[in-house]
């Protein structure tokens, strides 16, 4: 069981059964996170203004709109960046292509497993994107849509003694909240701070990060 690692997630999906599903998932690895629950885009709007996610779970297929056509929208009335995860039951290369290129940070597909989804989320809430691994632009098999792509990165690779302290946080399983506390830093700042080191770690979560770093010499175990 994972800290959890945002208060408040939006599933928008129009299968009530999916949506149920997947809450009791979300539930079990993080106790304390809300669920809200949206069947339509019309439906996510009035969830969004009522209170705004730190993560929005993305059908393709709603009834009112195309989930792809909306995911801007819904980003811009929580009036911040806010990772999207789309989830779809389509495995083929351009699904996931299209989400990727509408701004999402991951794809899901709906018959993964209750690890891949957990893992990819926190990875989406930690300032990743997870995509299928390419090979020359179709996916190998359906299993390596859980994989994270890897971005590079825009900065020296060393890291400073405030990354160093919050891979430790991140070791330890401190979600961005607290870590924020701990170092005395904004939340987006921690976001950010986090997402370059999964990033340049290449790792797909946050505790890879940790043992990723621990095996470059940049921590002590």
């Amino acid at each position: 069981m994972s800290p959890s690692p945002c208060s408040c997630v939006l599933l928008i999906d129009d299968h009530a059964l999916f949506r149920a599903g997947l809450g009791v998932v979300l539930r079990r690895a993080w106790p304390a996170v809300t669920v809200q629950e949206a069947a339509s885009i019309t439906e996510a709007l009035s969830r969004i203004d009522e209170r705004c996610p730190d993560l929005i779970v993305l059908d393709v297929h709603l009834p009112d709109a195309n989930g792809l056509a909306m995911l801007g929208a819904l980003r811009v009335r929580c009036g911040r960046t806010v990772p999207v995860a789309v989830v779809s039951s389509g495995e083929e290369a351009d699904h996931w292509v299209a989400a990727r290129e509408a701004g999402a940070s991951a794809y899901l597909c709906k018959s993964a497993e209750a690890g891949q989804i957990i893992s990819t989320l926190e990875a989406c809430l930690a300032g990743g994107r997870c995509f299928p691994v390419q090979s020359y632009g179709v996916p190998s098999a359906p299993q390596v849509l859980q994989a994270c792509e890897s971005v590079p990165p825009a900065r020296s690779a060393m890291p400073t003694a405030q990354q160093r302290d919050i891979l430790q946080l991140l070791g330890k399983g401190v979600p961005n909240k607290a870590i924020a506390r701990q170092i005395g830093l904004s939340e987006n700042d921690v976001r950010a701070e986090v997402s370059w080191l999964t990033d340049t770690l290449e790792a797909c979560s946050r505790q890879q990060a940790y043992e990723a770093a621990v095996a470059r010499g940049w921590l002590s175990p």
